[in-house]
């Protein structure tokens, strides 16, 4: 991707560079931290487990939130729990189980850390299963991709939205040396439109297949689950 940073620069070598490969890679991962941020080109999920009178469970990191939670409920089975805002939340109700939750943010032995908060809160703790193994919550979101690294780390994200983080990366290397440059700064604004262009269709395509599976029709006009 460094290269291709390059060739689209106009650069053959790295001898007369006005940028560097460290610089380069420093600007791929910036616009592919938020390409994925902005969009559902990485997309991933993750299990916990229900703690017995704990409403707030913390966010990976590596994600920017949750969109979406799976409960399974040991005699009910798995059910989608809905997502609210936090004002939604009703502190009068009962402990049982969870029927929905919002996405907030809680201050952490002094660090800022994404959650989630359950209502109800849960009233037992998750027993693992064989059914399930490794927590009764699947949490689904959007995952930050790796820091890619010089020969090591590649990109995680796939071939076409890859090259939407190439385009981002060439607006950033002529930003950097646009000043007194009139030239560099109109290449810069001609690349930063490809890459917002770029990053607005991988909304709309990845969205096609994430956000909206189609509906089996019947011969009569009826649509039956989603497949």
């Amino acid at each position: 991707m460094v290269t291709s940073v390059r060739d689209l620069m106009g650069e053959d070598s790295t001898t007369a560079t006005q940028v560097t490969s460290a610089q380069i890679l420093n600007f791929l991962n910036n616009r592919m931290a938020e390409l994925c941020a902005d969009t559902d080109a990485n997309v991933s999920a993750w299990y916990t487990t229900t703690v017995s009178g704990q409403s707030d469970y913390s966010v990976p990191p590596e994600y920017t939130g949750v969109e979406k939670i799976q409960f399974c409920d040991e005699v009910m089975g798995k059910q989608w729990l809905t997502k609210c805002e936090v004002e939604d939340l009703d502190p009068a109700l009962p402990p049982g189980a969870p029927h929905q939750f919002a996405v907030w943010g809680a201050n952490v032995s002094g660090d800022h850390q994404t959650i989630f908060i359950l209502d109800h809160i849960p009233d037992f703790t998750a027993t693992l299963t064989a059914e399930m193994p490794v927590g009764n919550l699947q949490c689904f979101g959007r995952q930050y991709a790796k820091t890619m690294v010089s020969g090591g780390q590649g990109p995680e994200v796939d071939l076409r939205e890859q090259w939407t983080v190439v385009y981002g990366a060439v607006a950033s290397c002529f930003l950097r040396f646009a000043e007194g440059s009139p030239a560099c700064l109109a290449l810069a604004d001609r690349w930063e439109a490809k890459w917002e262009r770029g990053k607005k269709e991988a909304m709309n395509r990845v969205a096609v297949d994430v956000r909206s599976p189609r509906r089996a029709v019947d011969t009569m006009g009826y649509s039956r689950g989603r497949w």
